[in-house]
């Protein structure tokens, strides 16, 4: 039930302008989950085929946040920077019954910038992607740069967005306001997806060394470990994307090994 009333059905992700999407997007989203055995594959089914619905092509345009940020601002005008997109993905989400949320981070440590991005609730776990036509846990962010974000870094953790106050009192900073201003509640996530992009980077690293000491038997090793790693076609995740959190959803759990329980 706390999944359900945080995650979908929950109105709003950020500060966008208020409106009531949700029957126009279940008219018209719903027919494109009909027959998907999981929520991830139902996911996958509205991240790839809602942009041109209709003839909508919705695409990528930076730097359009906070001006094109609601379901109606980013139709009426056909694109969006990630913010928007990340609203309008989970909008079309939560339309469908599949809890998500909206994750970033206000300033990449280093490079500097923010970015948004989507996270989805299936298995127990938060799986994330990025807007538009993107696989799950694989991504231009991931493992780099996301691995040298800091937690506890007010403008250079890694945030999920909840629509209720969390326990620690937490806000996701908005970028796009003076000084990060929020009222936004959040979790820090940050360490769950470093320390997924951690192992993800070693194993990268073996398979390396495998395959420059092994040759073809040595390549074939390291396929095949990786396949088990990211967990193959449906779920193609970062291990198990976290440990089980079935008895507490909706917890600040994110990609790694561990989940933490608030």
């Amino acid at each position: 039930m706390d999944l359900f009333m945080n995650y979908v059905l929950p109105y709003a992700s950020l500060d966008e302008p208020r409106e009531d999407w949700r029957s126009l997007f279940y008219d018209k989203f719903s027919p494109l989950v009909k027959g998907t055995d999981s929520l991830l594959e139902a996911a996958r089914e509205i991240n790839y085929r809602i942009w041109d619905l209709d003839g909508w092509n919705i695409t990528f345009k930076a730097e359009q946040t906070p001006e094109i940020m609601s379901p109606s601002q980013v139709l009426s005008h056909g694109y969006a920077s990630c913010t928007g997109l990340s609203i309008f993905n989970v909008n079309a989400l939560r339309a469908v019954g599949i809890p998500a949320r909206v994750a970033g981070t206000p300033e990449w440590v280093g490079s500097g910038g923010n970015h948004d991005w989507v996270e989805v609730w299936a298995d127990g776990v938060w799986s994330f992607f990025d807007a538009i036509r993107q696989p799950f846990n694989q991504t231009w962010f991931f493992p780099d740069p996301v691995r040298w974000q800091v937690s506890g870094s007010f403008k250079h953790a890694v945030y999920a967005a909840s629509f209720k106050p969390t326990p620690k009192g937490i806000i996701f900073p908005l970028a796009w306001r003076d000084d990060y201003e929020s009222v936004v509640p959040g979790y820090d996530v940050t360490k769950y997806y470093v320390k997924a992009a951690q192992d993800i980077q070693q194993q990268q690293a073996q398979e390396a060394a495998e395959v420059a000491v092994g040759g073809s038997e040595g390549q074939a090793s390291s396929q095949s470990r990786r396949r088990q790693l990211i967990g193959g076609g449906e779920r193609t995740a970062v291990g198990d994307v976290g440990a089980a959190a079935a008895e507490n959803p909706g917890a600040d759990v994110a990609p790694g090994g561990v989940a933490h329980h608030v």
